[in-house]
């Protein structure tokens, strides 16, 4: 039953119909229709509809339609979708196609945070796992690996074998399956082969769900041994394996208002049909799990220590509670902490809690008051100096041009 815009508003007038070909199983592929659905209602007598990708082998499927907002997965899709002459909008982006439209998050700017992520917790051994030959996942891989190499450190890059690659577009992108495929064994050498205490970057949460599946078959340690990181947050996929898996919030709400608004354009303007707009979005915060909750310095005391922090940010510990914690002398602590992070004990307290503060900010509608007591800080007065002392901005303006997702 199509969805369209009479059950939010009423009688509101829905002359504009909009094809949305876009697969709902995962997290990332709903908050691209929640976008969608939210910008529609701006935009004046849109009605959406969902259309099921496999529907478009029947001819005049899309009669009526005005515009097509999809995930373009092949060129057979790309040619049928051509064939109806409608403006179309691909928020899959593997191919750029001159006659449709494209938002999608800004792969190279996720690969840089993935490596952004792991060279702050000091490691020094990287790999990466995706699959070859699809955008997303080379441009991920290369950001991250450019931005290591900068550092210079290498990174080892899992070969996907090319049975894998010839199952992935059914079986992955189609049908979302997040179990083990054709390049199961492959995949298990390959983690088994890396060095101890390594980052592994992954193209999404499956192929992150995967890693650690494998890596619990091959009794790897996750995250002491190798720590894991994937894209899209998808909550169930993050939350259905141990540890849980920290993952890139790839944006996938604004994505989808993106391209209603690039579809809109086009649907208007004949200019912007004949040069369809490119639009990239950047991704959001890195989402802490389990995962990555690890530190790579020889001494494991001081990983030990600064997940403490962080897992008790709202406790307003001291530098005492940490020595106690790790047992050792506070002497012996603030000389580790010094020599491996280069600040003491209390500047790491502060630190962690002014993260905590702009993850709400940014991510949340709290109050500002209830901000401070989340993020551990003792007054609302002593938060506002240390916030503007790092940010130069106040709580409130840096949250307008932060804020996350709606």
């Amino acid at each position: 039953m199509p969805v369209t815009q009479k059950e939010y508003v009423g009688e509101r007038r829905t002359d504009t119909r909009v094809a949305v070909i876009v697969e709902r199983d995962r997290a990332y592929g709903r908050e691209l229709c929640c976008g969608i659905a939210d910008a529609a209602l701006r935009e004046d007598g849109w009605a959406l509809e969902f259309v099921d990708a496999d529907s478009l082998k029947r001819p005049k499927v899309l009669r009526g339609f005005d515009g097509v907002i999809a995930r373009v997965v092949d060129d057979a899709m790309a040619q049928r979708l051509a064939a109806s002459g409608l403006p179309v909008v691909d928020v899959f982006c593997n191919k750029r196609y001159p006659l449709f439209g494209s938002v999608d998050g800004d792969q190279a700017a996720i690969g840089r945070k993935a490596a952004e992520h792991f060279l702050a917790r000091r490691f020094t051994s990287f790999a990466y796992c995706g699959y070859e030959g699809y955008n997303y996942s080379d441009e991920r891989r290369d950001a991250f690996v450019a931005m290591l190499k900068s550092h210079y450190f290498p990174c080892s890059v899992f070969k996907t074998p090319r049975r894998a690659l010839a199952e992935y577009d059914a079986r992955v992108t189609r049908k979302e399956d997040v179990t083990l495929g054709a390049d199961a064994r492959s995949l298990a050498q390959w983690l088994k082969g890396l060095p101890p205490r390594i980052a592994v970057f992954c193209c999404h949460d499956t192929r992150a769900y995967q890693v650690l599946c494998v890596c619990r078959s091959e009794n790897i340690s996750v995250p002491d041994n190798l720590a894991v990181l994937g894209v899209d947050n998808d909550p169930l996929v993050c939350s259905f394996v141990a540890p849980s898996i920290s993952s890139i919030d790839n944006s996938g709400h604004r994505v989808g208002a993106a391209a209603v608004a690039v579809l809109s354009r086009m649907m208007r303007s004949e200019a912007a049909r004949k040069n369809p707009p490119a639009i990239r979005v950047k991704p959001g915060e890195v989402i802490l799990r389990r995962s990555t909750e690890t530190y790579a310095f020889a001494q494991k005391w001081i990983s030990d220590a600064l997940v403490y922090i962080s897992r008790n940010v709202e406790k307003r510990l001291t530098a005492e509670d940490v020595a106690a914690f790790v047992g050792k002398s506070l002497p012996m602590v603030e000389e580790g902490f010094r020599k491996a992070l280069g600040r003491t004990v209390q500047q790491e307290l502060i630190e962690s809690r002014l993260s905590a503060a702009k993850r709400l900010l940014a991510n949340t509608e709290l109050p500002v008051a209830d901000i401070v007591a989340r993020s551990g800080f003792a007054s609302a007065q002593y938060f506002c100096r240390m916030f503007k002392a790092d940010t130069g901005l106040t709580a409130e303006r840096w949250r307008e041009q932060n804020r996350r997702g709606r």
